[in-house]
């Protein structure tokens, strides 16, 4: 959780956390944009001209966020990493890159700088390139929870949440990246409180007890198993895919569910269970059996986020899975950063020997959607084609064949132009 929980008896005020805390270390004329892009969305951004200042400034206050400058010289931005991650709360760090294109060094400066990050343990968010747009800013703000009317909520719990039924699915629609045509969609769980309205996973899943996530795992399954049905309804029968925990694989009778819960329509394409990478490796025996119960009810398992853990090539031959999805982390700027697109590209190629389906998640730019298409990826997932929505937002979608409405956001949200999607199901 960012910012520190404030001392209750000390305050007598409960559930409230501080202000976030935003350091900015940069020429003043450089770090201005990003300044005033967080003012936009009420988060205070405190500029230092030098590195040396803005960590001498860390002993009184833990930052949430930090904004490294790359013309400030890479080793200061290595020893700032290095200050950053032995903080009490490591905060989360933004490259600000020196320029809109970059040369083959600044590329492996900025990747080496991400690596060395995160293998300190802090959070390394996508680089932002010059002019720095508020949207980019925003973004990050909103991944990180740094809004203060976000900060500001009362703290909901998935038990609480599950006991008095405050839970939805959301869709978001997955396109085929070669016919622009929908595919599938990933059900995403919220959170619609009364009071407070819609509240993100980040903000009531972590802590949860195993009983709550098993409970909210069975939920979420039976749902997208009903929900195919309305959606179908307008001739379009696609295949749905929910997160699932690894435990839940385990414990759940997920194939008592499908045999008992499935659609009965001959078009049920099936269901997609997405694991992520760094779970499922500790126990391939397990995930294999599992995986081959499932296929029989037409349920398939895909690895989520991969390229985020560690697994070993020969570990990969093993996977039980239809589908890899590649992590976020290397589908941003892979049109532009060398490192992202050669992982991408490995990451392709590997599944495509192995006859596994890829997916690509958080694309945000076209310019992301035509380098991986061109590498051979055959699905993306991601604000640029449409945010999540509720079912009866992608029902309207789906009736109307359009992508109007995801589009619209999508060009409010990010200011680009988009391709022309055909919303009609492969056949």
């Amino acid at each position: 959780m960012l910012g520190a929980i404030r001392n209750l008896f000390a305050s007598g005020e409960e559930d409230r956390q501080p202000e976030p805390v935003c350091f900015l270390a940069g020429a003043a004329a450089r770090v201005a944009p990003v300044r005033d892009a967080l003012a936009i969305y009420k988060v205070n951004g405190e500029p230092f001209a030098a590195i040396p200042p803005m960590l001498e400034a860390t002993a009184a206050r833990n930052p949430d966020l930090v904004f490294l400058d790359l013309t400030l010289s890479v080793a200061a931005c290595h020893e700032a990493l290095a200050a950053l991650a032995a903080l009490p709360r490591r905060p989360a760090v933004q490259l600000l890159s020196p320029a809109e294109t970059h040369t083959y060094e600044q590329v492996c400066a900025i990747g080496q700088l991400r690596l060395a990050g995160e293998q300190k343990g802090l959070k390394m968010m996508a680089a932002l390139q010059p002019p720095y747009p508020a949207d980019a800013v925003c973004r990050t703000v909103q991944e990180l929870g740094l809004r203060r009317d976000e900060a500001g909520r009362p703290k909901v719990t998935l038990s609480q949440a599950l006991k008095h039924d405050w839970l939805q699915l959301w869709y978001q629609p997955k396109i085929d990246l070669a016919s622009k045509r929908l595919s599938g969609a990933e059900g995403l769980i919220r959170v619609h409180h009364p009071k407070h309205g819609i509240i993100f996973p980040d903000k009531f899943l972590p802590g949860a007890a195993e009983e709550d996530m098993l409970a909210l795992t069975e939920r979420v399954i039976l749902s997208a198993l009903r929900d195919f049905d309305a959606l179908a309804g307008n001739g379009v029968p696609l295949k749905l895919a929910v997160n699932t925990p690894v435990s839940a694989l385990v414990k759940l009778p997920i194939a008592q569910m499908l045999r008992e819960q499935r659609p009965q329509s001959p078009a049920w394409p099936g269901l997609i269970l997405e694991v992520t990478e760094d779970e499922i490796v500790k126990d391939l025996d397990v995930a294999n059996d599992v995986a081959n119960e499932l296929r029989a009810h037409n349920c398939n398992l895909a690895i989520d986020d991969f390229g985020a853990g560690y697994s070993s090539l020969a570990r990969l031959r093993q996977l039980p899975f239809s589908e890899l999805k590649i992590d976020r982390s290397y589908v941003t700027a892979c049109d532009s950063d060398r490192t992202n697109a050669g992982v991408v590209e490995v990451i392709v190629e590997l599944a495509h020997r192995f006859g596994l389906k890829t997916v690509a998640e958080g694309i945000e730019t076209t310019h992301e959607s035509h380098k991986l298409q061109g590498i051979g990826c055959h699905v993306g997932q991601g604000y640029l084609f449409a945010k999540p929505m509720e079912k009866e937002k992608f029902v309207q979608l789906l009736r109307r064949r359009t992508v109007v409405d995801p589009v619209d956001q999508a060009r409010e949200s990010l200011g680009r132009p988009l391709p022309a999607l055909r919303f009609n199901a492969r056949p």
